[in-house]
């Protein structure tokens, strides 16, 4: 599949379902976690962060930002692109090509932004986030994050889904880096059946 960078944004936002509305979690890394909020990239792309508020409850589900913010479309045109950007990029790594240079440029562009600051609240639960743009400043964890997972020491680690139609890219943290599928109780269960019913017709011809 061909991915450009202005055309598959599109796409995948046309294609967005409400069916497909919980975001994962599991892809071992907040940068690759960020890029699993498209799924089925290898077949028909659906986008879940497709509005404003979608990338806002994203952000606070992983954590990024406890309270509620405002975000602008710019602010998710930018979140996106930066998106798309840590996929190519991490994609090229997993085929051992050279990753585009205007990807590297804009994931390290939005890494310089400051990240927010930790501060304790008294009698309070929660710590308070102080940043002065909270969306800037999620981007910049997340594209940091993206340039570790994209150092020579991590670069073993990035796997891709084997199943064709999902291709979710993945941090392989087991013991022996042998991981296959984005999760054994989706797309590894589903090869398994395939598999089955495959063998069952042969033994049947």
């Amino acid at each position: 599949m061909v991915v450009t960078k202005g055309s598959y944004i599109k796409m995948a936002r046309l294609r967005s379902h409400p069916k497909y509305s919980q975001f994962r979690l599991d892809a071992g890394c907040l940068a690759l976690n960020f890029v699993a909020t498209v799924r089925h990239r290898g077949s028909e792309p659906r986008d879940l962060l497709g509005t404003p508020e979608a990338l806002a409850a994203w952000l606070k589900v992983i954590g990024l930002s406890p309270s509620p913010v405002h975000i602008s479309l710019k602010d998710l045109d930018e979140a996106l692109h930066l998106r798309e950007a840590i996929f190519r990029t991490a994609h090229n790594l997993i085929l051992c090509n050279l990753p585009n240079h205007d990807d590297i440029n804009l994931i390290n562009e939005a890494a310089r932004f400051s990240v927010a600051i930790p501060q304790l609240i008294m009698d309070s639960d929660f710590i308070n986030w102080e940043t002065s743009h909270p969306v800037k400043a999620s981007l910049a964890a997340i594209a940091r994050d993206a340039i570790i997972i994209s150092s020579h020491k991590e670069r073993e680690r990035l796997k891709m889904c084997n199943d064709k139609g999902c291709l979710m890219l993945f941090k392989d943290l087991s013991p022996n880096n042998r991981r296959r599928w984005c999760s054994m109780s989706i797309c590894g269960n589903r090869s398994k059946v395939l598999q089955h019913r495959e063998q069952k017709k042969s033994l049947m011809t």
